[in-house]
């Protein structure tokens, strides 16, 4: 089958080239892949810095960890599910089953959890094995895909349920709250799409000059309200004067490498705030100010963001079977998987919001 897979260890080291079929077990699903979304944390398996944990892996490695499509195969243990089924995977390829974490049914952080597409053979590919140990383990991994929702929208069901529990789960947002969404990139656009789904008042997105230009039009079809730029020197000011006397009840820091946002958005935050972080940074955070007069006197709220969990994952494919959620201004490319390359690119330059590759394009080019 043909599959865009990790050939060495390093940036650069990415093809699209013929791997062996997966083989399914007596346990096991195999999915012939409909579509697989590019994800931002995809970039480094190209462009580098490569990450330390793809140093141990077999290569060829398929990557791709958003994918959706219908059953091709099932073991002879396997009950649940039959040929032409349309389902998508949370990508989880193993977990324990007896931690903390797994008892208590916070599957994705188990410390000893490997993904599908990030520990294991992936999605972009023309099929993908869901191992039967995590079909046992945490059925609710795989989901079947409502009626109404196209594959390319399924598979990118992965950043739009990371966006409803960082709003919704741990933010806690409510009917009149206003707030700040760092970044518009796939994350920062699905969370302004749930906080007008819950009613937020202020939809505040900071963006860079260099993502503006494409996502911010598509910002504001999803229900922005405000529009500011990260390099401004007023930001906090003028965040401040928005959120006027309720203030800001949360920061979503879906941006990346920005060790700003932080210091930034304790600010701009009112007593008892919210800031859960989504993004990350490799750069230190500093602060003008003592820590502890910034967030502990103001009574900050600081929640680290992992993933999703089964919650996100019902409610938004609740929320789309009914209509409520509409991914078609995000995903604004959907390719053949022989591009891959293009779509890494058209991410990367920031010319696109969504890329999804779709295997079967390949036979119309």
């Amino acid at each position: 089958m043909k599959a865009v897979a990790k050939t060495a260890y390093g940036p650069e080291h990415l093809s699209y080239m013929d791997v062996p079929n997966p083989v399914c077990g007596d346990n096991d699903i195999v999915l012939k892949v409909k579509a697989a979304g590019i994800c931002g944390s995809d970039m480094p398996l190209l462009y580098g810095p490569d990450e330390a944990k793809y140093e141990h892996y077999t290569y060829p490695m398929v990557i791709g960890h958003e994918f959706a499509g219908e059953v091709f195969e099932v073991g002879k243990n396997v009950t649940d599910w039959k040929k032409g089924d349309r389902i998508v995977s949370d990508n989880t390829g193993y977990v324990c089953g007896h931690c903390p974490a797994c008892e208590t049914g916070n599957y994705l952080l188990c410390p000893e959890r490997k993904g599908i597409g990030g520990d294991m053979d992936g999605g972009m590919a023309e099929y993908v094995r869901i191992p039967g140990i995590v079909l046992q383990r945490d059925a609710a991994s795989v989901r079947r895909i409502p009626d109404n929702m196209e594959f390319e929208y399924a598979s990118v069901m992965d950043p739009i349920c990371n966006a409803y529990k960082a709003i919704i789960q741990e933010a806690e947002i409510i009917p009149g709250d206003n707030i700040v969404i760092y970044g518009n990139g796939p994350l920062g656009l699905f969370s302004v799409q749930i906080a007008k789904i819950v009613n937020a008042a202020k939809i505040i997105v900071i963006s860079t000059k260099r993502s503006a230009p494409v996502r911010n039009p598509i910002c504001e079809k999803l229900g922005a309200t405000d529009l500011l730029m990260a390099d401004d020197p007023d930001l906090v000011s003028k965040v401040k004067a928005l959120g006027g006397e309720d203030g800001i009840a949360a920061v979503i820091n879906c941006a990346s490498r920005s060790a700003n946002v932080l210091p930034q958005a304790v600010e701009m935050l009112r007593p008892g705030g919210k800031f859960v972080m989504v993004g990350y940074t490799r750069s230190a955070v500093t602060y003008a100010e003592d820590p502890a007069d910034l967030m502990g006197h103001k009574g900050i709220h600081f929640i680290g963001h992992m993933g999703y969990d089964h919650t996100s994952w019902r409610n938004v494919l609740a929320l789309y079977r009914e209509g409520r959620i509409d991914m078609s201004p995000i995903v604004t490319h959907k390719l053949p998987l022989s591009k891959w390359r293009d779509g890494f690119e058209l991410f990367t330059k920031r010319e696109a919001a969504k890329v999804v590759l779709m295997p079967e394009l390949d036979k119309e080019v």
